[in-house]
């Protein structure tokens, strides 16, 4: 069953299903890969070492493949032997002493480097799976001690029947996730009465590759089983599946120890009881570090866990499940312990000094232990809890101590769940404060490993950005130039300090021989007087599913693969900026495209780097009738100023798919604005004319006339643009506007500047206003005129005069005729 890592929820899944998610999102990459050479599968999965095998590469466009990386020792190349356009053969003689497990391949061919897959590495001598074996009755004989290749496809089940003696170990142990596919295997062994005696799905130390291992409680036939967890399967499930005498302990303690130095071990959960060793610890973890167990009765087939450092080993005693007064131990150190009851507590006593700071780090399930550990620190003087911690390094715990004041302090570890086993391990390092370095490669797709490799064209250059992890320390960066392909050279510059990543463009030149290299790029301070440096690490996803595509197995590598491949038919270039990009403005940067004769497809233009505060378009094309084009950055506000490395990564379709190339490295200089202006809110009545008033502020002097233009402004209204020059400090601009523009305060208006600055215009943002438009006041109504009198005739005695209605008299006294 899978198990989600990060919300500790168990699913399970079918894996047909998972496997078409993944090849979706193969697909959609296809595309981007063109021309590339890729690496899908290495056949078979596993070889025995001590001898010589011919490994089928199964991918696309390999068949012309010049070199195969190994990333470690104990596998060289015999030959190449090319099969088909897709496919070659390498023969390869794997030494006897070879290390045990994941061995990590990549091809180079003339046009570039694959993406990176595994083989194992075993001891035992290997044999075919043959169906049918789907039934118990038709279980494939075996002998012991052997490795079964085999492949699990829909709903099948295969059987194997081994002969085991009373007492004899019987160790079955699947490498099937950990071969690069979603493959959830289940693994069981039972009687010959068809009884279950162990089975396993998931392990801690494994993940989803179970192992199993059982003493034989009679004379007789043992039968091992193995399917998908969830009866799934297709032809990509394929296993190895080890069977034989071997141990298989699940734990050692200590779980660490000093390079070079000799030490016992105890190797815990065998079936037959703890197994005890003394080993020499290697004097550097190598590449895949871990403990390989050889015995009498077999080798282990997958190392243990293993820490590998120079701190002093303390190992707990029984009896330190409360509190206890001795021994107090000095630190730095390394305590190994087991929480093996339900309930257990383990205390230690320490001593720190005030000031101190102390990091402290508990390991048990990165050791395949199954304890999941809970950590806390308290006084000795009165048992009051300082600080502590329970999974900040996934279920394992991690906390910064810093000593509150002289004395002696506990730690106490326990189980999360208060569970206790003998196999649960731990390993709490208490260190000080130590600084590290490490870089990487950013992936530009999600789950593949495009362009995480450096291919060079001959006379080209090829651009990356190099990301960088600081822990405890800061300071400029620089990588080291050592180690590059011949013909190949590096431009970089120094990382700030306030910055986590850095272009870098390799140039090869134009008769550098068609070779290849894993190297060791290194960083380092940029002060000289500090030594501390770091490598490279590149994880790569092989595994991925439910829910949301979360990874399942991993391949991580601490190498980077370059090659000088064959030219391109295209170069790429900017044109040199000779004006900065100032802040609250923008900056039409030139790209020259050259195409060699016979080549006019377009060009897709990239801008990988932008120092903070910069923006730009995520690409753009240069279409075949054109040789130049404008790349537009603009900065904020905020842009940090200074000057600037940038390149320009650019690809095209050559032969069926993406070329890329970039251009050399170049200088862009940010610079704060040449002028300030300021410019009170204006408006007027709709259909008038508004006025701005600009008030202008040199912050840089310039020479010549530059023109300001006001922009965002309504619809139906209009501006002329204005020029000015280094002594103007001021400026009226005319807004006419008309019946149709639109009513309210528009706040979006500004000004754009554009000013001349060595024989380039620089163009920049300010003069933020409001202009609020008004509706115009009613017109007024003018009054009717009067009538003129009329002469009335003179009666010769007036009548006399008829008594006033009510209604009249109220007209009258509103008239005040009446008082």
């Amino acid at each position: 069953m899978f198990h989600d890592r990060l919300f500790g929820q168990r699913f399970i899944v079918c894996g047909l299903f998972l496997m078409g998610l993944l090849g979706a999102s193969l697909i959609e990459c296809q595309v981007a890969w063109g021309n590339t050479p890729r690496l899908s599968v290495v056949l078979p999965r596993g070889v025995q070492r001590g001898q010589q095998h011919t490994l089928r590469m199964v991918g696309e466009r390999i068949g012309n493949a010049q070199q195969v990386f190994f990333y470690d020792s104990g596998i060289s190349v015999v030959e190449i032997k090319s099969v088909d356009g897709n496919q070659i053969d390498v023969v390869v003689d794997v030494a006897g002493d070879c290390r045990l497990g994941e061995h990590v391949v990549q091809v180079r061919t003339p046009k570039g480097i694959s993406d990176f897959r595994t083989v194992y590495v075993g001891h035992l001598p290997h044999i075919e799976e043959v169906e049918p074996n789907s039934a118990i009755a038709q279980a494939q004989a075996i002998e012991m001690n052997v490795t079964v290749v085999g492949t699990i496809t829909g709903e099948d089940v295969d059987y194997f029947v081994v002969q085991a003696k009373q007492g004899e170990r019987i160790s079955v142990e699947v490498q099937a996730i950990r071969l690069g596919f979603l493959f959830d295997a289940f693994v069981a062994i039972l009687d010959q009465d068809r009884f279950e005696l162990a089975a396993c799905d998931d392990t801690t130390m494994f993940n989803q590759d179970p192992f199993v291992s059982i003493v034989a409680p009679a004379d007789g036939e043992y039968t091992i089983m193995i399917r998908e967890a969830s009866y799934g399967g297709n032809g990509n499930c394929r296993y190895l599946m080890h069977v034989g005498n071997f141990p298989r302990p699940t734990a050692a303690f200590p779980a660490g120890g000093p390079p070079g130095s000799e030490i016992d071990v105890a190797l815990l959960g065998d079936p037959s009881g703890p197994i005890q060793q003394r080993f020499n610890v290697p004097t550097e973890p190598g590449f895949r570090p871990g403990l390989t167990i050889a015995t009498e009765a077999g080798t282990i087939p997958s190392a243990l866990p293993f820490r590998v450092n120079e701190l002093p080993n303390h190992l707990e005693t029984e009896g330190n499940n409360t509190w206890l007064s001795e021994p107090v131990l000095e630190l730095p150190i390394a305590i190994n312990g087991v929480i093996s009851e339900p309930d257990e507590f383990d205390y230690f006593l320490f001593s720190a000094k005030q000031g101190q700071v102390w990091e402290v780090e508990c390991y048990a399930r990165r050791l395949g232990s199954g304890l999941d550990p809970v950590m806390n620190i308290f006084k000795a003087s009165d048992k009051s809890h300082v600080v502590g911690n329970d999974d900040s390094r996934g279920p394992d715990s991690y906390l910064r101590f810093q000593v509150p004041e002289d004395g002696d302090y506990y730690i106490r570890i326990y189980d999360h769940l208060r569970r206790g086993q003998a196999d649960f391990v731990y390993r709490l390092e208490m260190t000080p404060v130590q600084p590290s370095l490490g870089i990487s490669i950013p992936r530009v797709d999600r789950y593949s490993q495009l362009r995480q490799t450096i291919c060079v064209p001959r006379g080209n250059r090829f651009g990356t950005v190099i990301n960088a992890t600081r822990e405890n320390i800061g300071g400029e960066l620089k990588l080291i130039e050592e180690g590059l392909p011949p013909g190949v050279k590096m431009t970089t510059y120094p990382m700030l300090a306030n910055l986590n990543s850095m272009p870098v463009v390799f140039e090869a030149e134009p008769e550098a021989e068609l070779v290849g290299a894993l190297v060791d790029l290194r960083v380092r301070l940029a002060d000289e007087s500090q030594t501390l440096t770091g490598g490279f690490s590149n994880l790569a996803d092989f595994a991925n599913g439910e829910p949301n595509q979360a990874l399942y197995y991993g391949c991580t590598v601490n190498r980077l693969a370059m090659a000088v491949t064959e030219a391109a038919p295209f170069r790429i270039e900017i044109v040199t900026p000779q004006a900065p990009l100032v802040r609250e403005g923008t900056y039409d940067l030139r790209v020259r495209v050259h195409r060699d004769e016979g080549f006019a497809g377009p060009v897709h233009l990239q801008f990988p780097f932008v120092p903070p505060g910069v923006g730009r378009t995520n690409q753009i094309t240069c279409p075949p009738e054109q040789s130049e084009i404008i790349y537009q950055l603009n900065a904020n506000g905020n842009a940090q100023l200074g000057t600037w490395p940038i390149f320009v990564s650019g690809y095209a379709d050559v032969e069926g798919g993406q070329l890329w190339i970039s251009t050399p490295m170049a200088e862009l200089v940010i610079a704060e604005p040449f002028v300030k202006i300021e410019i009170p809110r204006a408006g007027c009545d709709q259909g008038q004319t508004a006025q701005l008033v600009a008030t202008i502020e040199q912050l840089s002097p310039f020479e010549g006339e530059a023109t300001l233009q006001v922009v965002g402004l309504p619809p139906n209204v209009t501006a002329e643009p204005v020029v000015f020059t280094a002594e103007t400090t001021e400026l009226v601009i005319a807004l006419p506007t008309t019946a149709e523009s639109p009513l309210g305060n528009h706040k979006s208006v500004f000004c754009q500047v554009h000013i001349p600055v060595a024989g380039e215009r620089i163009v920049a943002s300010t003069g933020r206003t409001e202009l609020q438009i008004n509706k115009p006041p009613p017109a007024p109504v003018e009054a009717a005129p009067e009538p003129a009198p009329v002469a009335a005739e003179q009666p010769a005695t007036p009548p006399p005069a008829a008594p006033l209605s009510r209604l009249e008299q109220l007209r009258q006294r509103a008239k005040g005729g009446e008082k």
